[in-house]
């Protein structure tokens, strides 16, 4: 690990709106001992959204996304009743605004798995998290490219790819795109079919790194069965992620491919 530049607090929320992953809970113990076990964080982990509150917000260095899913500050069902309904929508617009001037103003925001499938039309979240969960069309032993071999958050993988099986993402086809993120890792094309003829060109990318504002953002799609939580590997890539958004680890964010 990188060395903390100074204490670092990180939130890991898991609140979900929608399905729920039975590894949240594996997810939340391992992602708060990696932290401590490495000296990069401490974490606090919750399912209340009044965490997003201004004057508690300000308290982390970053949020994790650990398999969120749905309109996250909002109830499950709106309430009935016109003032009630009123309340709870301009409480969600201001918890909204709360993480995008948290990001913005310098601080990082990372994701695993389903945090893709969190919000995914809220423009502002997608444009944070990197991409928007549009199916997961394998869940199998799968070759994963390693697609920067000399990027700091790739530094685990010693240069080459690796293979691991989980449910895998494809993203919204405006989404997860080269020329906005830093592409980390994909599904690797040489040794599996990705003829899909669904538009995304065979590319079907897993991890990457950006910047939004002054903060840094981290997503990786692994993360929906239990063993990935204990995968020392994968770990490693989490925890050097993490690092990047909390501006402990110095690496290039800037997008892979340039745009038109």
């Amino acid at each position: 690990p990188a060395k903390a530049k100074k204490a670092r607090k990180v939130l890991i929320f898991s609140k979900t709106n929608g399905f729920r992953h039975g590894s949240i809970a594996v997810g939340a113990k391992s992602l708060a001992m990696l932290g401590e076990k490495t000296g990069a964080y401490t974490a606090v982990h919750s399912e209340d959204d009044s965490m997003f509150e201004a004057d508690k917000l300000k308290e982390f260095d970053a949020v994790i996304m650990l398999n969120t899913t749905g309109e996250l500050f909002r109830p499950r069902r709106l309430p009935k009743d016109a003032a009630q309904k009123k309340a709870a929508l301009e409480r969600e617009e201001r918890l909204k605004k709360n993480l995008v001037d948290f990001v913005k103003s310098g601080k990082g925001l990372a994701g695993t798995h389903s945090g893709t499938d969190t919000y995914k039309n809220w423009k502002d979240y997608n444009d944070m998290m990197g991409g928007a969960f549009a199916g997961h069309p394998w869940h199998s032993l799968v070759p994963i490219k390693n697609l920067e071999p000399g990027h700091a958050v790739n530094k685990c993988f010693e240069g080459k790819g690796f293979e691991v099986k989980d449910e895998i993402y494809q993203f919204r086809l405006n989404t997860a795109l080269a020329t906005d993120r830093r592409m980390l890792l994909s599904l690797d094309g040489s040794k599996m079919n990705l003829k899909r003829n669904d538009g995304r060109k065979e590319f079907y990318p897993i991890s990457w790194v950006s910047t939004y504002g002054k903060g840094r953002t981290f997503y990786c799609s692994l993360g929906h069965r239990n063993e990935i939580y204990y995968n020392p590997v994968v770990l490693q890539h989490y925890l050097a992620g993490f690092q990047y958004a909390l501006g402990d680890l110095e690496a290039d964010g800037s997008p892979s491919a340039k745009g038109k």
